[in-house]
């Protein structure tokens, strides 16, 4: 649950900033290039769904598709550092035979 309200969190930052360049200095400047970048998986499939979507005035059906990727994608990236850490600190068996044995 705490991996989907994180993934959330995210999400929601990263549409709300995405919108604001987009409406102020574009996605052609600087900072507008690496928000397509960063937000990677939710731009390119809402880029490429929008016409699709019909046409509206500010693009929220875009950005709310944007939104959903980026959370699906952020969840299972979430997801896959968790179980790297896990894996990667988690103790081994081989760890425990080289140990030393209390003495009886």
């Amino acid at each position: 649950m705490r991996i989907a309200l994180w993934a959330f969190l995210l999400a929601v930052v990263w549409t709300v900033a995405v919108a604001v360049i987009a409406q102020s200095i574009g996605f052609h400047s600087a900072p507008g290039m690496w928000a397509g970048v960063f937000g990677f998986p939710g731009v390119v499939f809402a880029s490429w769904v929008r016409p699709y979507l019909g046409r509206n005035t500010h693009n929220q059906l875009g950005y709310a598709v944007m939104f959903l990727v980026n959370w699906i994608f952020y969840c299972s990236v979430i997801k896959g550092l968790l179980s790297m850490k896990s894996f990667l600190w988690a103790p081994r068996n081989g760890s425990q035979e080289h140990a030393e044995k209390p003495r009886v």
